[in-house]
């Protein structure tokens, strides 16, 4: 792995640099495949193979680890309405996000993330948020990828803005 690679610790996350078209996996051990078969499932094919030991062989390399920031859907809320407010980026397909998305977001799939990635905007701040909170993962990893490094994600996505009872909108 190279420098610059973002890992979280969630159940698997995309470290391999994106311009390989291949994947390693980091997951808690014995968790492998199905880190495999869910990012098949969200178009990421290739995967080469995983990390002995999953995050835990990473404890010695500070230099390969980026924290992610990551907020409830409250404080997302309450930075949103503030003075800078943070742009969301929702990385759901698009019929998910035409049923209901959170008022102004950009909608980019994950699985299009790496091609439209100069859709995002560099120098400002981005809230990155999913249905659930698993894409959004692998979305932060990706954006640190590519030197997007001012970025929060959203605990548990759309999911938990909606529980808060925060307003969403649709598209017709």
């Amino acid at each position: 792995m190279a420098k610059g690679q973002v890992l979280t610790p969630v159940t698997l996350l995309s470290v391999t640099p994106a311009t390989t078209g291949s994947r390693s996996i980091v997951a808690e051990p014995g968790r492998e495949q199905e880190a495999a078969l869910r990012l098949g499932r969200i178009g990421f094919d290739h995967v080469r193979g995983y990390l002995e030991g999953g995050m835990e062989a990473l404890a010695g390399r500070p230099d390969l680890v980026w924290p992610t920031e990551r907020l409830s859907a409250p404080m997302v809320a309450e930075e949103l309405a503030g003075a800078n407010p943070p742009l969301v980026l929702d990385i759901r397909n698009p019929r998910e996000w035409a049923a209901k998305h959170i008022d102004g977001s950009v909608n980019i799939p994950l699985n299009h993330l790496q091609e439209r990635i100069g859709e995002v905007p560099r120098g400002r701040r981005i809230a990155v948020h999913c249905a659930g909170g698993y894409r959004s993962s692998i979305a932060a990893g990706i954006l640190h990828q590519y030197g997007i490094t001012q970025l929060t994600e959203m605990a548990g996505g759309l999911a938990a803005w909606e529980a808060a009872q925060l307003p969403t909108i649709s598209e017709p």
